[in-house]
């Protein structure tokens, strides 16, 4: 008489709660995983801004804290753009409990634990400025993420000064007699590394980097990827980035492990179908791929924006050059001779101010700074008028201004290409038709402005 084979059991309903339970822990903690990883992606693809060459919009910028009221620091005494502080004590306490022995009786232990309890803590902030080499913006912290340097950690007694000086006279219950001092705060030239959003200030016609636009204004909603003030470098944030999100993603594959480890024994115990862990790890994947596809084409959309952004940026500054040319050339007319050289060159400047934007300035332009210089030293009286030099200033900013336009463009377009080029999300950009960008190749742009001769130096 043969034995029947075992009959698999497919529709228990603790397997579906089971199901249940494993994809609401690891769910969570998949998209923590798929932001951490979209972090580090922007980062990546955004370049690093000079400060003289920010405009409007979300913006990577690196420097030195500055600040024109100095704070010192209450326990480390550094001198400092901001701090905070707190004091922590240490405390043992015990405690009885009721438990049930083996043998159903009721019995009480004393059980003993210990801890610590902030009992003083305390900030103070002025104003934030940051410096590089082009310039100086002034950054607006709240709403930011702050990474400060942790300058100052001790743990002293009754007998230290700080215990008290920091600190509450009475102490917590169960005290240990010991207090920790920690203090972390962004010191004065500390280098920094800023992630935000770049407004133009209401007091004056400059630019601040702020958690987003400004109220009452077109990009009042517009807000930044991230807010980051950070102490640490750009690697070391994004290289964070990146271990927090494969830490998450691990967390969040234990789930279905678990659950198939369950699955194996419950199979050969009660029959039942080892699908759940399947079945869940499955769900999580199509979420992952549904999710990063939706973040990676938002992403692209940004960057390819960002893009545009930075062509218009360019336009606008040759534009602003052309008008300033246009200016230049009324006020030399009025000076000039008539010899042939100057003529040469004065035709070569014009040439140069029909130039308004990225299509016609791609291969064409050149900086007519050196022009002005032998303009300048050709035509004696141009030192001695204030128009002429006023004129040359300008000129001078605005192609300093043009070729960091010029560097920003370049490599948001070039993190735009690196990231439609790269596997897996070249798919995402193919499927919605996105290009690579081209560069701006008006090469001989330099950051360094032309020097400009003053009057006195010229007598």
């Amino acid at each position: 008489m043969s034995v029947p084979p075992p009959q698999i059991i497919w529709g228990d309903s603790s397997q579906w709660v089971g199901c249940g339970v494993a994809f609401a822990l690891a769910f969570p903690m998949l998209l923590l995983a798929l932001r951490s990883f979209r972090r580090r992606a922007a980062l990546r693809a955004m370049p690093t801004t000079p400060i003289a060459g920010v405009f409007v919009g979300e913006v990577e910028l690196k420097g030195r804290a500055k600040t024109p009221n100095p704070l010192k620091a209450r326990l480390s005494g550094a001198s400092v753009v901001l701090y905070n502080w707190t004091a922590e004590e240490h405390w043992t306490r015990t405690r009885v409990e009721s438990y049930t022995d083996g043998k159903g009786r009721t019995k009480t232990r004393t059980v003993t634990y210990s801890g610590t309890e902030t009992v003083a803590q305390g900030g103070e902030s002025s104003l934030l400025l940051l410096d590089d080499a082009t310039g100086i913006v002034q950054i607006l912290p709240e709403g930011a993420k702050l990474e400060p340097t942790r300058v100052f950690c001790k743990t002293v007694g009754r007998g230290d000064r700080i215990y008290y000086e920091h600190g509450p006279q009475r102490a917590v219950s169960g005290s240990d007699g010991l207090r920790t001092f920690t203090e972390y705060a962004i010191k004065v030239d500390a280098q920094l590394f800023v992630v935000g959003y770049a407004r133009e200030r209401e007091d004056i016609a400059e630019i601040e980097i702020a958690s987003g636009g400004r109220k009452g204004t077109a990009t009042a909603d517009a807000r930044p990827r991230m807010f980051l003030i950070s102490t640490r470098d750009e690697e070391a944030v994004t290289f964070r980035f990146g271990i927090v999100a494969w830490m998450w993603l691990v967390v969040a594959a234990l789930a279905p492990i678990g659950l198939l480890l369950v699955d194996i024994n419950r199979y050969q115990e009660e029959r039942l179908a080892p699908w759940t862990a399947a079945l869940v790890a499955g769900a999580l994947a199509l979420v992952w791929a549904v999710s990063w596809s939706i973040w990676t084409h938002n992403d692209l959309v940004d960057l390819r924006n960002r893009v545009l952004r930075g062509r218009s940026n360019i336009d606008v500054q040759l534009r602003r050059r052309h008008d300033l040319i246009e200016q230049f050339m009324g006020a030399v007319r009025g000076l000039r001779d008539y010899e042939a050289s100057l003529q040469r060159v004065i035709t070569e400047i014009r040439s140069q101010g029909e130039l308004m934007d990225m299509a016609s300035a791609n291969a064409r332009a050149v900086p007519v700074g050196p022009q002005l210089r032998f303009l300048a030293e050709a035509l004696p009286n141009l030192k001695s008028s204030d128009s002429f030099l006023a004129l040359q200033r300008s000129l001078s900013d605005c192609e300093r201004r043009i070729a960091l336009a010029r560097d920003e463009f370049n490599g948001t377009t070039a993190g735009f290409n690196t990231r439609i080029t790269t596997v897996p999300t070249s798919f995402i950009a193919s499927l919605f038709g996105m290009r690579p960008g081209d560069f701006f190749s008006a090469e001989q742009f330099e950051r360094s402005a032309p020097v400009v001769s003053s009057p006195a130096h010229s007598r």
